[in-house]
């Protein structure tokens, strides 16, 4: 099924391809300023949120979003010439925004919880290379974004699966660390459990793991094409690939997200002479025999749905002349 968007919506979906692996964001506090009374804490203006620097630590407290900072002002952020290498962040801070710790190259160790939104994967971007994350459990907090919940731990690990710091991420549980190292495909990198004696506590370079791909898709053998390299990623995307799959999803499920890649000699493959047959794995948390399930595929301008061509719980069978995009597992 193919249905072409109105004019507002089909710039939004002509947006989308470039915001695909970005964490969602809030609105922005414009005009936060902070204050110092001389007590050694700093405050921010119109919130209790406070921070104080000290024996080698940034601590910041306080209840609701630490907001975005201003690019072209990071010089007012309290802490930005700060050579304290840790940063703990109390799990009462709902959020972190954009470009907060941007730069700040002397931060090595991390602690935030399971509650904090990071807002962009900027706020953390260019801190010390090889940064430790320390993720504390804590109640996972969910926005809606139309009928698709997304969790603060969406966004931590929608940040983890973009870093390119060689960061590691040290979590309080097995299952948890399990389930965050899992959640995209490559595997996030270096990721552990905090009573794991692997856990590099000082070294992230000691038993690194992860960013492990697994083959889950292929092209069925109704059409074979030796000449074609398929592959798919499971990634989180942008805020706006959200929104366009909200409003389409109808009365179904939302899953998780994908990014599908179509190779001839090395060069990407927008369109194929003839639809080619796809078969691509449902990962394991969504199968059932009782689902029905379909893709979401968002292009400039148009969205394309794709109902499951075969009965097997495991796989979605589709067929497009299109395949180089994102797409959306729904089920319902």
């Amino acid at each position: 099924m193919i249905i072409k968007c109105k004019k507002g919506l089909a710039l939004l979906l002509a947006l989308v391809m470039a915001f695909l692996v970005m964490p969602v964001p809030t609105a922005r506090a414009e005009g936060a300023e902070w204050v110092n009374y001389g007590d050694g804490w700093h405050y921010l203006q119109g919130t209790d949120i406070k921070v104080k620097i000290a024996n080698d630590t940034i601590t910041i407290e306080g209840t609701g979003a630490l907001p975005d900072a201003d690019y072209w002002k990071l010089y007012e952020r309290p802490w930005h010439t700060s050579s304290a290498t840790h940063l703990q962040i109390a799990s009462t801070i709902t959020s972190i925004g954009a470009y907060s710790f941007y730069k700040c190259s002397n931060i090595k160790h991390v602690s935030i919880a399971t509650s904090t939104f990071i807002e962009d994967k900027n706020a953390f971007e260019g801190i010390a290379y090889c940064p430790i994350f320390r993720i504390v459990n804590k109640d996972v907090q969910t926005r809606m974004i139309g009928t698709i919940p997304y969790t603060s731990m969406d966004s931590i690990q929608a940040f983890a699966q973009s870093n390119t710091m060689g960061a590691c991420y040290i979590l309080d549980d097995s299952r948890r660390a399990g389930a965050f190292q899992n959640s995209t495909n490559p595997t996030i990198c270096n990721v552990y459990w905090a009573n794991d004696s692997k856990a590099p506590w000082n070294s992230v370079a000691d038993n690194g793991n992860g960013n492990q791909a697994t083959n889950i898709l292929r092209l069925s053998s109704k059409t074979p094409n030796s000449s074609l390299k398929v592959s798919a990623q499971r990634l989180y995307p942008g805020r706006a690939c959200y929104e366009a799959y909200a409003a389409f999803i109808g009365d179904y499920t939302f899953a998780t997200t994908f990014n599908i890649s179509v190779e001839k000699n090395n060069q990407p493959v927008l369109q194929t002479d003839t639809e080619m047959e796809y078969i691509l794995t449902i990962p394991a948390e969504y199968r059932s025999v009782l689902r029905n399930f379909r893709l979401l595929a968002i292009g400039a301008g148009t969205v394309y749905i794709y109902d499951d061509l075969d009965t097997a719980a495991e796989t979605i069978t589709f067929r497009t002349d299109k395949p180089n995009t994102a797409y959306a597992l729904v089920y319902k």
